[in-house]
């Protein structure tokens, strides 16, 4: 039986882990804010509502302390015009994919207006009673639903805590009351501060652990798609890119050319100079070529010294004057690596991309790798078009 590993509970990793949650976290910090940023717009529909009935119950009552009620009707219109200033901000900002000073700065506001909120409204409730629910409740709301560094969350809450403490005692004439609502409020303000704090890391773990199985699937997919050493596709994705092509141009009937080009003697290169000057006229010649083809051509290394481009619309004649083009480049072209300077020659063949059974996605490159071979043969260093 395969012995589960214990956690390790040691003081030190403790400190790491309390370390590791206090620290800047800004790789995932544009993430938290977007967000907050929705979160926030959501919420602002429930609290704008829940402020009128607020406000509506107040206005239709008859309460005994007539400055209590002035207080709580002043500050839930306060909130109110707040909150449907952030919702109108929030509905044109809730779909961004980026961030800035300005929507990290709005993320904050909403969190203190809504933290001070409940402070102000628990020190106007003493003038009749003894209960701090409001700041439970924006204590626990803010810790739930927003995603904050806990260095804020702990600078945040702390300042809370001591503007209610102070605030408390303008409407607390028992000393014991007062003493009491303190010490709650410590409890109430430390549980909300713990809810931040385990949200945070819960997202934060989360968050990381997505973008290290993202690095990973990219990598795999750039070992699965391109060519390590030029960074072109290499032959299995441009096979996929081919098999799209020859449905345009079956759907559509315009034509498309192939170019194979095969560096001349590189064997040469590699057996005079070594191979590692030998890659670097390929990382040379690959910058050489993609900078000079069309956007919309694709090109391929596929395989040793052959590259293969894919030209689509573009007539055989076409295919021709970009293949000598390119000739003309290569061999008037200096490779110099350190203090070796290589020149080269290519032959190319070029072929129309042939949407029919005898040539189809399998075999699209013989008639140009056909049109290849009789260009060494004649000498290489030449262009052969296939008809």
């Amino acid at each position: 039986m395969k012995e589960i590993p214990k956690k390790d509970w040691s003081l030190t990793t403790i400190k790491k882990k309390i370390i590791t949650m206090f620290r800047n976290n800004s790789s995932i910090l544009d993430e938290c804010t977007l967000i907050n940023i929705k979160r926030i717009y959501y919420l602002s529909l429930i609290i704008i509502p829940s402020r009128i009935l607020h406000i509506l119950l107040f206005v239709g009552s008859s309460p005994t302390s007539k400055a209590w009620a002035r207080g709580i009707i002043f500050s839930h219109s306060v909130l109110l015009v707040f909150w449907i200033v952030v919702l109108f901000v929030t509905y044109r900002l809730k779909d961004k994919t980026q961030t800035n000073t300005f929507i990290h700065f709005l993320q904050y506001i909403v969190v203190i207006v809504t933290m001070a909120s409940g402070v102000v409204i628990v020190a106007i409730d003493q003038m009749i009673t003894t209960n701090i629910t409001p700041l439970l409740t924006v204590s626990i709301v803010i810790g739930a639903v927003f995603l904050i560094r806990p260095l804020i969350s702990a600078i945040i809450y702390f300042s809370s805590y001591m503007a209610y403490y102070y605030l408390i005692a303008l409407t607390i004439t028992n000393q014991q009351v007062l003493l009491s609502n303190r010490v709650n409020g410590t409890t109430v303000v430390s549980i909300g501060f713990l809810i931040s704090v385990m949200i945070w890391y819960y997202n934060y773990t989360n968050i990381t652990q997505r973008k290290h199985i993202e690095m990973q699937q990219k990598q795999l997919e750039r070992l699965a798609y391109y060519d390590p050493l030029t960074n072109l596709y290499n032959r299995h994705f441009f096979n996929k890119i081919i098999e799209k092509e020859f449905s345009y141009v079956q759907r559509y009937g315009h034509k498309s050319a192939i170019i194979i080009l095969d560096i001349d003697d590189f064997k040469n290169i590699n057996d005079t100079y070594g191979h590692l000057v030998g890659d670097q006229v390929l990382k040379q010649l690959t910058k050489l070529i993609v900078g000079n083809v069309r956007e919309s051509d694709t090109v391929s290394r596929f395989g040793g010294e052959e590259f293969i481009i894919l030209a689509p619309k573009i007539s055989l004649d076409g295919g021709v004057a970009l293949a000598e083009k390119l000739r003309k480049l290569i061999a008037e072209n200096e490779f110099v690596t350190g203090a070796t300077t290589s020149y080269i020659t290519a032959s190319f063949g070029v072929s129309l991309l042939r949407a029919t059974e005898k040539y189809g996605p399998e075999n699209y490159f013989s008639l140009a790798d056909k049109a290849l071979y009789l260009a060494k043969k004649r000498g290489k260093n030449r262009v052969e078009k296939a008809l």
